[in-house]
């Protein structure tokens, strides 16, 4: 019987590759050998952008993606697709798509899968501020201070409502200033309750 080879081996590229025969003999026989073809095709191959997170303000953190199906010891393929998403430092909390483009190799046949890019909330402390007044006196104008405020903000959509137990007719001591309710898509809200400290104009003078 002949031989029968051929060049191509499991690393070569796609593409067209001889089968040969050699040889063959038989007492009987005039032997013509007709050589063949080996067709290599392309490998299907999955480019996959990595989901991300991060939070509300900060920047946007570095876009990978990841391969499924490479073989022959490849790291990548010829052109790498390109990668991107909509989502900015300033984007609200949500779900943004990380998107690929493009990609070429000679010996796969590719396929892109979209990730996603998850804003979640960034931690936000509303203090009551602390107040002191004169007994018998008016109340102070309550007020409170944000810590941990982005991207320019300067109030949360909703912000909460601010009261405290004492009065003008309250005794000297010190009564609670307390912060209720607030909202905002991007924050999660700490509130942190303040003091308010009556005296006497003697202790004041003190």
């Amino acid at each position: 019987e002949p031989s029968i080879a051929t060049t191509a081996t499991a690393s070569s590229n796609v593409g067209t590759y001889p089968i040969t025969l050699t040889g063959g003999l038989d007492q009987n026989y005039t032997i013509t050998l007709v050589n063949g073809t080996l067709t290599i095709g392309k490998k299907d191959l999955t480019i996959t952008a990595d989901d991300k997170q991060k939070v509300y303000g900060e920047a946007n953190p570095t876009l990978t993606f990841t391969y499924a199906g490479l073989v022959n010891g490849d790291t990548k393929v010829a052109t790498e697709p390109s990668i991107a998403t909509t989502a900015t430092a300033s984007s609200n909390v949500g779900t943004y798509p990380i998107t690929l483009t493009g990609g070429e190799d000679q010996n796969y046949t590719i396929t892109l899968v979209n990730g996603t890019l998850t804003v979640g909330k960034k931690d936000l402390t509303i203090t009551a501020d602390n107040k002191s007044k004169v007994y018998g006196s008016a109340n102070p104008a309550l007020t409170f201070t944000y810590s941990g405020l982005v991207n320019g903000d300067t109030k949360v959509t909703t912000e909460p409502s601010i009261a405290t137990t004492a009065t003008a007719s309250s005794n000297v001591g010190t009564y609670p200033i307390t912060l209720t309710g607030g909202a905002d898509q991007n924050y999660t809200i700490t509130l942190v309750n303040g003091t308010c400290l009556l005296y006497t104009s003697d202790a004041a003078d003190e």
